[in-house]
């Protein structure tokens, strides 16, 4: 299967006409989304967008979760028409010039390698963003061993822990990301803060985090275990744990950080798996008997356990062992 790819490019054009037709179609598809035959182009063609971007903003903001429309971008696709057997797109892309017909727009882009299609085009007013598939590398399967990933985000701990379950070798990473979120918290709270600085400064941590962890797989030859993410914030949305612990775990972008990881691996071709996260932090890494947490110290109460009875562990650590040994085990694997 192929893996998508946005790519971001910034641009000086005045697209201010269009993205307040656009603001003015998603308006109408929040203030309809429960009536489905209102829905359709032929309905916000007095605000002059062409359909296909119409079409494309009426089905995006006719989603029943969305109660307003915020931050409204041009979203072209790229259709495809068959005319005599031939094919038509709504973009093209020849010798490094992309062609957006709908928009009568052309701009230079170059991907640097080849991709299998352009899925679509969104515009703000100051970039582009276009979406591109590219063909999954032949993945490794004579990998020699497999790195677990446990990720956290609480002031103090990393953010990134991983275990290299065949020697045993352990990289911690991030430390510096939870500081940087309380950091800017106190800044927000004192009316001190202005632009999105914070969201530049994570995104870029968490691409350094995931490149480090890619590489160190790769040279490694190892297969990369993560949790399965869903419903990762449930705990701190029922109340448990401290107001400030909740607050860093429901404002922690825990997928972005897994899904850079994911398509950096698979574009390397290195194995990538989500298992199930049950029991993770609670298991003793040795023998697998439930044991009890501490703050940041695991501690087996097993007393057949030759390694860890009694023994204080960092938990951390012992989740991301028992994430690489599950992706071993059968029955194990969480369905992605």
């Amino acid at each position: 299967m192929p893996f998508l790819k946005t790519y971001h490019i910034k641009h000086r054009l005045n697209f201010s006409k269009e993205l307040k037709a656009a603001k003015s179609i998603a308006d109408y598809a929040v203030k309809n989304k429960y009536n489905k035959k209102l829905l359709s182009s032929k309905f916000v063609k007095e605000f002059g967008l062409p359909s296909a971007i119409g079409n494309q903003i009426l089905r995006k903001y006719s989603n029943e979760t969305i109660k307003k429309a915020t931050n409204v971008n041009l979203i072209v696709p790229n259709a495809i028409t068959k005319i005599k057997e031939k094919e038509y797109h709504t973009i093209e892309h020849h010798n490094g010039i992309i062609k957006v017909k709908p928009l009568k727009l052309s701009f230079r882009w170059n991907p640097g390698k080849k991709y299998t299609k352009i899925h679509q085009l969104e515009i703000d007013n100051k970039k582009f963003m276009i979406t591109v598939g590219f063909p999954d590398q032949i993945i490794q399967e004579d990998c020699e061993g497999v790195l677990g990933i446990d990720l956290n985000c609480g002031i103090g701990r990393y953010v990134a822990n991983c275990a290299n379950l065949k020697t045993g070798e352990i990289i911690n990473l991030g430390r510096q990301g939870p500081n940087i979120r309380k950091m800017f918290y106190k800044k927000r709270q004192g009316q001190k803060m202005k632009g999105n600085l914070e969201k530049r400064i994570m995104k870029d941590l968490d691409h350094k985090i995931s490149r480090k962890i890619v590489n160190y797989a790769l040279n490694a030859r190892l297969k990369i275990v993560v949790e399965n993410l869903t419903n990762i914030r449930t705990g701190a949305r029922k109340g448990k744990g401290s107001k400030a612990g909740n607050r860093f775990v429901n404002s922690w972008s825990f997928y972005r950080l897994q899904s850079f990881i994911e398509y950096k691996a698979k574009e390397l071709g290195i194995p990538f798996e989500k298992i199930n996260p049950h029991y993770t932090s609670k298991e003793c890494s040795y023998c697998g008997v439930l044991g009890t947490r501490e703050k940041e110290s695991f501690i087996c109460k097993n007393k057949r356990c030759k390694e860890g009875y009694k023994r204080k562990r960092h938990a951390d650590i012992n989740a991301a062992f028992n994430i690489a040994k599950r992706s071993l085990q059968e029955g194990g694997r969480a369905l992605t």
